[in-house]
């Protein structure tokens, strides 16, 4: 059998561009270097915990410098480079039925659907003759999942739970990132991400139109060292409603991550799928004891998700995962 990350596609594809066999080489080089001397990726479902928080794209040392948090902080080695293969090893081809997963990351409810007793994807609540799910709207903003984490919670009181905040991944929120798409419109270039307005009035065509400020960085309009500081700002921020989760949910908690991020090491941003170094790989894994835990119980799901894969499909790209 293949591996998940090859098709018939890309082999053809590999085929007419010799080059992509010299590139997936290389790859599987960084992989057998980098299992050689590390731990076997975590298995997150297979761990002691009733709340498991992920919070999107966070790398182990900045979570270490920023988090306040108390708890008995380590690191794990993750599955994934990227939350699409994230999601596949953790939970694509499995089922939990002792567990509910709250997510604002449009992989995890389009790979997640149908194998937890429930799956709460933010994105449904957008109005559906909006057009399109897009990067700025407040089904990413962490007070929406924190909500949606507290309302689950209640309604199964007997089952473990995922709440998967977006940040520190893009788009990015708070001043910082605000001031610096201000600056680069000066500039003449517009970030569509956390401008309603900006969606309809420009096309992800247009030679002077960007998704994120990631990659306004990636066209020389905005520092490395400048996303360095939104991406601790947004991990600032996200943590602010990660600590209020915590105080409201009784039982042994874990704050981690699916993937860590570039931002800037050997000119990279960002975090490519099957990437293999401790700065897409290593992630924390802070554990919260508790005195009390629920009693966790498993029964099959009778409601399944319903997330056209359009919808889903229209949000990645919105957020620079599809051309």
């Amino acid at each position: 059998m293949l591996p998940q990350r090859y098709s018939i596609d890309s082999l053809l594809n590999a085929l007419r561009n010799p080059i992509e066999i010299y590139k997936e080489a290389g790859r599987i080089w960084d992989q057998v270097r980098f299992e050689a001397t590390h731990e076997d990726a975590i298995d997150v479902m297979g761990r002691d915990w009733d709340y498991l928080l992920i919070l999107d794209a966070c790398r182990y040392d900045v979570f270490e410098d920023v988090n306040w948090i108390d708890g008995e902080l380590d690191y794990a080695i993750s599955a994934g480079s990227h939350s699409e293969e994230f999601c596949e090893v953790n939970f694509e081809g499995r089922t939990f039925y002792d567990t509910v997963y709250v997510t604002a990351n449009a992989f995890g409810a389009r790979i997640g659907d149908g194998a937890f007793h429930d799956l709460v994807y933010t994105g449904e609540e957008i109005d559906e003759d909006f057009v399109g799910w897009h990067s700025f709207s407040e089904r990413m903003e962490p007070e929406t999942i924190y909500e949606a984490t507290i309302a689950a919670v209640e309604r199964y009181p007997n089952k473990r739970a995922i709440a998967h905040f977006m940040q520190p991944h893009t788009p990015y929120f708070g001043g910082k990132a605000e001031e610096i798409r201000n600056r680069v419109a000066d500039d003449g270039l517009v970030v569509r991400s956390r401008q309603p307005e900006k969606v309809e009035q420009y096309s992800l065509d247009d030679e002077n139109v960007v998704v994120s400020l990631k990659e306004a960085a990636e066209r020389g309009y905005v520092t490395h060292e400048e996303i360095r500081e939104v991406y601790v700002e947004n991990l600032r921020l996200v943590l602010e409603h990660v600590e209020s989760l915590v105080e409201e949910l009784d039982g042994k908690i874990v704050i981690t991550s699916d993937h860590g991020e570039y931002l800037g090491e050997n000119g990279k941003l960002g975090h490519p799928k099957y990437e293999y170094s401790e700065v897409v790989r290593k992630v924390p894994w802070l554990v919260i004891d508790a005195e009390t835990r629920p009693e966790i119980t498993a029964a099959e799901s009778t409601k399944q998700t319903d997330v056209a894969d359009e919808d889903i499909e229209e949000h990645l790209k919105d957020l620079g995962y599809r051309n």
